[in-house]
Formats: structure tokens, C-alpha cells, sequence
């Protein structure tokens, strides 16, 4: 948002650093007990109720069969490890528990400890062998120590395996992410696309948004400024983000504040409900992404990320420089007011197309479009006036003609357009009728409405050269200019005839 040509800054926020290094909430361990004898689920609880292992303390849950244990494991569930009695419903539901949980339910993190109070209807030495379980015990010699000696080592256990497991899941989703970022082009869709990429790396919703400092040089390529900041992309919450009026105080200032210690510090940066990465790159400034709602990011997760981030500064830098080759090769081919094609980039494109249609043996239709009395209106109203006027004759043709056709400023006040396989009627209609169109504009200037209209010459053929084409065509244009303007006049020299 530009007032008087300054970028409106947002208000400073109140808020201190300090306020978002909040302490990380550790989610505590989850441990399934699963015994039909309830004495044994309170006697357990009473001694693994106190531990803390890693700063995580123990939840517990209860199931009182195997096939009670089998529909809880089946939900999502992040339980470390499961303490199994062998008979239950059946002298071997545990063992068949654990089966179902290996094989048809895949889980081979969760830790299975046995425990049995009937050791010889199980033998220690078959189950070891024939199940996939961590540990095997008899209740009566699981003492207090020895219990809490068990599920120390068997959530030791867990947490080595899982850390494995999303390592290799992590790398994998890094590898397929980052080949998709970097054919990714448009410096949009790849901001948009890191966002999506980090959250489902995260496990969570896409929420948050990418920032950039900005700078003179940049300032094109992102967003709004934020308060020194510009937001490149966003989602969720912070979509109004795209869009900001900057007429009211910032809903998201802790958003800022982590972003600008992500900057300051040239590091990430992380709470309970933020991951801000830092991302950068050579040649190209820092950047910041920034999730909501990540939750819980371990060192493991981390680790992952600077890696991931590491990936993405290479491929922010290659979209970003690939935006600014795009932006100069668009500046040397289109006409930096109207935003159509400049004459040079006409020329090309005529070419091809005049090719296709001799191809084809069909005809084109090249004309002349010329504003009546333009200079009139810049000597009444000024140059700004006659920019208005000629930023709306553009659009009225960016609407009306087709999607093959090819339209230009050639050059002041002169449009040139080439209309592709098109009858001498169907031409005429088509220039006839984008006539009326800016006919019937009304342009309001200084609070004046004014009625701007044009002159059009056109000729038809299917064996000319360009060159001979936009001649032909401007001696349509000089005699509508001659005889009243506000007219079209057209010429179909491939049938020898004029109308």
C-alpha cells in the first residue's frame, strides 16, 4: 500500500523478544497396559505414575483385553511401548496381539515387553524366538526396580528407532520436495510451495507465511512491505497477510518477532507453536518461513530442517533469479505502460504467425489502430490524461481480442494488431465492433468524462509480408482518418475486392 509515493510502515509492536522463547511443552511418553487382572493395571500405574524420563513424564493407558488393546492400537497413536500379558481371552491372545500388531498393523517401533504370571504355558525361549517382542518377564520377578529398569530401556529403545524412522522419512520427503521446488519457476508458486512442503514435513496445517527483507531492488518481486518485511506468500490465517491495507495495528506481532530474530540471529528459531527457518542463500537477501502450529520440533526434526532449509535457499535463489530474468526479458518485448507487446515484439511474433498461415492457406488480418485527436487531449488535460486514455483503449482490447490474435502499441498513439485464419466478414465485425466498445467508453479525467474513439485500417491477405501488410493497412488508416474518423476501413486483397 503507497501513500504519496511512501510505503506505509505497520505500527512497531510492544512486544518484547524475550516473549516468545517460550519454554517447549514435551508431550510425555505413552505406555498401553494390557492385563485382564485389574490389580495389575493399579500396581503398575502406582510405580511408573512418578517417572520422568528425558523430561517426559508417563501417560497411561488401559486396556483390559487383546482384542480392546488391538482397537486402540489401530487408531493413531504415538504409544512407545506396551507392557502384554500372554493369556487373557485366550491362553495366547497376548502372542497373537503382538503378531497382529507386527504384521498386519506394520508397527515396528512400538516396544512389546511380555509379562506372564504362567511361564511355562509360554516358554521363555519359543516366544523369543517366534515373536518379534523386546522383552519377556514373569510377574513375579518384575519388582518394582526391575519394572521401571524394563520401560526406561524399552522407551530408550523406541525413541532410537523412531528418530530412524523419521530421519529416513524426512530425507525422503526433503528429496522428493526440493525436485519439485526447483522446476518451479514462478516466485510465487515456489513460496507457496515451500509453505505446503513444511507443513506436511511438520505434520501440520499449512499456516504461516514466507518473509523477505526488502530492499529497493526486491521490492518488485515481493509482496507488501511489513514493516521492513515483505510477504512473499502466505496461507491460513495469514492470507489477509497478501492483501493488507496497513489501516490498523498487526494481528500477527509475534509472527513478527520471530521472524526479525530469525534475521537478526541468521539462525531458525522455534517455540511450542512456531518454526520460523531461516533461509539463505548466495547472492540473494535472507528469508524467513514461518509455520504456525508446527507444535513439538525435536533435535532430530532440527537437524532435518536446516537441511531442508539449506535445500530451499538454493531453490528460493534460483526462482528468484529466474523471476528477474523473466522481469528484464518481459521489459525488452512489452510496452511498459500499456502492457501490451512493444512494436519490436510484434514483429516477431507477426512472423510466426504469418508463417502458420500460409501453412494453412488461411488468411490474416493486420491492422492500424489509430487514437483520434490524441494530442487534443494531452494539450486540455495533460500527459497523465493521455496515459489514462491509452491504459484503457489496452484493456478494451486485452478483452476483445482473441486469445490468437496478437495486438501492440506500435508506437504514440498507433496500435497494430495482426488477427489470425479469419474471413473478410468475420475481420470486419471484430475491428468494427472493438470500435463501438471504446466508442462507448466513458474515461473520467479530473472529473470530466470523456468520449474517445478511434480510427481502424485493415487489410486482408494470405501472401503478403508483414512489412507490405502494416503498409497496406496504414493507408486504410489514413483514408478513415480523411473521411470523418471513428470509422474502420478494410481491404481483402486476396479477393480483389475493398469494402
Amino acid at each position: 500500500m503507497m501513500a504519496d509515493g511512501n510505503p506505509l510502515k505497520l505500527k512497531k509492536t510492544s512486544s518484547a523478544p524475550e516473549e516468545v522463547h517460550e519454554k517447549i511443552q514435551l508431550q510425555p511418553w505413552n505406555i498401553l497396559i494390557v492385563d485382564d487382572d485389574e490389580e495389575v493395571h493399579s500396581v503398575t500405574r502406582l510405580i511408573l505414575s512418578k517417572i520422568k524420563f528425558q523430561n517426559r513424564s508417563i501417560n497411561i493407558q488401559s486396556a483390559h483385553s487383546a482384542s480392546e488393546a488391538k482397537g486402540i492400537l489401530e487408531n493413531p497413536n504415538d504409544i512407545a511401548c506396551i507392557l502384554l500379558d500372554v493369556v487373557m481371552e485366550t491362553d495366547d491372545a497376548g502372542l497373537i496381539l503382538t503378531k497382529t500388531i507386527r504384521e498386519k498393523l506394520g508397527n515396528r517401533a512400538i516396544r512389546i515387553v511380555l509379562r506372564t504370571g504362567q511361564p511355562g504355558q509360554a516358554p521363555e525361549e519359543r516366544v523369543i524366538v517366534d515373536y518379534d517382542i523386546n522383552d519377556y518377564k514373569s510377574k513375579s520377578e518384575l519388582t518394582a526396580q526391575k519394572l521401571f529398569t524394563t520401560v526406561v530401556a524399552a522407551l530408550r529403545s523406541y525413541e532410537t528407532i523412531r528418530s530412524l524412522e523419521k530421519s529416513q522419512k524426512g530425507l525422503q520427503k526433503i528429496l522428493e520436495s526440493t525436485d519439485s521446488l526447483f522446476d518451479v519457476q514462478s516466485l510465487r508458486h515456489f513460496s507457496s510451495g515451500v509453505l505446503m512442503q513444511l507443513s506436511a514435513f511438520l505434520g501440520c496445517k499449512p499456516n504461516g507465511a514466507l518473509c523477505a527483507q526488502a530492499d529497493s531492488d526486491d521490492a518488485g518481486l515481493f509482496g507488501k512491505p511489513c514493516n521492513g518485511l515483505n510477504i512473499v506468500a502466505s496461507a491460513g490465517e495469514y492470507e489477509e497477510c497478501m492483501t493488507c491495507k496497513f489501516d490498523s495495528d498487526c494481528a500477527h506481532e509475534e509472527m513478527l518477532v520471530m521472524v526479525r530474530r530469525a534475521l537478526d540471529e541468521k539462525k531458525s528459531q522455534y517455540s511450542n507453536r512456531y518454526a520460523a527457518l531461516y533461509l539463505d542463500a548466495k547472492g540473494v537477501k535472507a528469508s524467513v518461513a514461518l509455520l504456525h502450529g508446527a507444535g513439538e520440533v525435536d533435535d532430530n526434526d532440527r537437524f532435518l530442517l536446516e537441511i531442508f532449509s539449506s535445500k530451499i535457499s538454493l531453490a528460493l535463489a534460483n526462482a528468484i533469479n529466474y523471476s528477474k530474468k523473466v522481469s528484464a526479458e518481459e521489459a525488452a518485448v512489452t510496452d511498459f505502460l500499456t502492457g501490451l507487446p512493444n512494436r519490436r515484439h510484434l514483429i516477431t511474433l507477426g512472423q510466426k504467425l504469418l508463417s502458420n498461415c500460409r501453412r494453412s492457406n488461411s488468411l490474416v488480418a493486420v491492422a492500424l489502430m489509430d487514437i483520434d485527436h490524441f494530442k487534443k487531449i494531452n494539450d486540455t488535460y495533460g500527459h497523465d490524461a493521455g496515459d489514462i486514455v491509452l491504459q484503457r483503449i489496452s484493456s478494451v482490447f486485452r478483452e476483445r481480442f482473441r486469445e490468437s490474435d496478437v495486438v501492440a502499441r506500435f508506437g504514440g498513439e498507433e496500435f497494430c494488431a495482426i488477427a489470425t485464419s479469419v474471413t473478410a466478414d468475420g475481420a470486419y465485425e471484430l475491428f468494427e465492433g472493438i470500435r463501438r466498445d471504446i466508442e462507448n467508453e466513458k474515461v473520467e479525467i479530473s472529473g470530466a468524462e470523456l468520449n474517445v474513439t478511434i480510427s481502424i485500417g485493415v487489410v486482408i491477405h494470405n501472401d503478403m509480408s508483414l512489412d507490405d501488410l502494416i503498409s497496406e493497412a496504414d493507408i486504410k488508416l489514413y483514408e478513415a482518418k480523411h473521411t470523418g474518423r471513428n470509422c474502420t476501413k478494410i481491404k481483402v486483397k486476396f479477393e480483389d475486392q475493398e469494402q
